[in-house]
């Protein structure tokens, strides 16, 4: 089983560094964390064909604290001093990673006092004019700023409500600052609490481990097609190890492709699920969304795309079964009520295992009530 898990470990990894290879990543160091925490995923990045620009404080020790560390990491450091003339900090950023390098731009005389431009402000300003996809804000374990929401995906709009909310002035106003960023044209922004592997963590990952604040998304359900098996693969694995959703191979998934529907944000395959026929009734079955973006209605709108396609197909109805209790107040929600796993189709009691502890819900769609 262990071989079986490295095996998908390795395999998460290959899709999320094809997915990420070629694109530009802006990390922001709080003035308090050391550059050699993070060498390693850096360099990982590096290997991937990731690029990165780090903005950070300069530190008092003019040799900068880390630095020599990062270096001996095998890190091709590349670094430029961050003053105010940001068309030439802009300039040397592009052309150090042009020739493959990481630049480290500081953002302090070597006295240790600010320079005119702070580190938020120039990775937001080097994040735009290099086309970054993200900006990543490392900052230490007990900032509050981490504490703010327990969501893991904020939009523009949702963060707008949640900052009045926010009690301490001194970290609504860091918050808002963060909100802005995105008005002004980030793409977005991770907030990753700053420990070694984070970075690795968030790009590498299903999971991702920050909060991302991000503008309005380009949300649309569709069909699925072959592309998308990695992506659904990535999906189901968490249900199939918690054992509420049956194991399913990818040559499985490859020929049941055209049963199942995804959920897209911005053209990223964030949901599944799949509508199985049984004659005249079909399943909704295999149910599995991204964690950074539960809770908004999204697994909802998926399934009843999934019952509408069974509509248009001519289903006089849809069943579903789960060991999940949080997929029985699902399926009650859209109204599908409890039946006994004998009603259903004879053709699905043939291949099904009764032992597994599972409810089934049923609801006629045909209009005969």
């Amino acid at each position: 089983m262990g071989s079986i898990r490295d095996l998908q470990r390795a395999l998460e990894l290959a899709h999320y560094a094809a997915r990420h290879r070629g694109t530009v990543h802006v990390c922001v160091l709080d003035g308090s964390l050391s550059m050699a925490d993070f060498g390693l995923d850096l360099r990982l990045l590096g290997a991937y064909g990731i690029r990165v620009i780090v903005v950070a404080h300069w530190r008092p020790d003019a040799s900068f604290e880390g630095l020599g560390d990062a270096r001996r990491l095998g890190l091709p450091l590349a670094l430029i001093d961050g003053g105010d003339d940001l068309t030439a900090i802009t300039e040397s950023a592009k052309q150090a990673v042009g020739r493959g390098q990481v630049p480290l731009v500081v953002c302090a005389d070597r006295s240790g006092q600010d320079s005119g431009t702070e580190p938020l402000s120039l990775g937001a300003h080097l994040a735009q004019r290099l086309g970054a996809r993200r900006i990543l804000l490392l900052l230490p374990t007990n900032d509050p700023l981490l504490s703010v929401t327990s969501r893991p995906h904020l939009t523009r709009q949702e963060a707008s409500a949640l900052a009045p909310s926010i009690g301490d002035p001194s970290v609504r106003r860091r918050f808002e600052r963060l909100r802005s960023l995105i008005t002004d044209g980030v793409p977005g922004v991770v907030l990753l609490e700053g420990f070694a592997g984070a970075v690795f963590t968030e790009l590498f990952t299903h999971e991702g481990a920050g909060i991302l604040l991000s503008d309005d998304l380009l949300e649309v359900v569709r069909h699925a097609s072959v592309e998308d098996t990695p992506d659904i693969t990535l999906l189901l694995r968490a249900g199939i190890e918690r054992g509420v959703i049956r194991p399913v191979t990818e040559t499985q998934l490859l020929e049941t492709i055209s049963d199942h529907m995804v959920y897209c944000i911005d053209g990223l395959v964030v949901g599944t699920a799949r509508l199985t026929p049984y004659g005249e009734w079909a399943e909704l079955a295999r149910f599995g969304m991204m964690a950074r973006y539960r809770g908004r209605g999204r697994a909802r709108t998926l399934c009843l795309a999934l019952i509408d396609r069974a509509r248009r197909q001519g289903r006089l109805g849809v069943f579903a079964l789960s060991v999940d209790e949080r997929m029985w107040r699902f399926f009650e929600s859209l109204e599908l009520d409890a039946v006994e796993r004998s009603t259903l189709p004879i053709d699905w009691q043939s291949a099904y295992d009764f032992s597994r502890p599972s409810r089934a819900f049923a609801k006629r769609i045909d209009g005969s009530g």
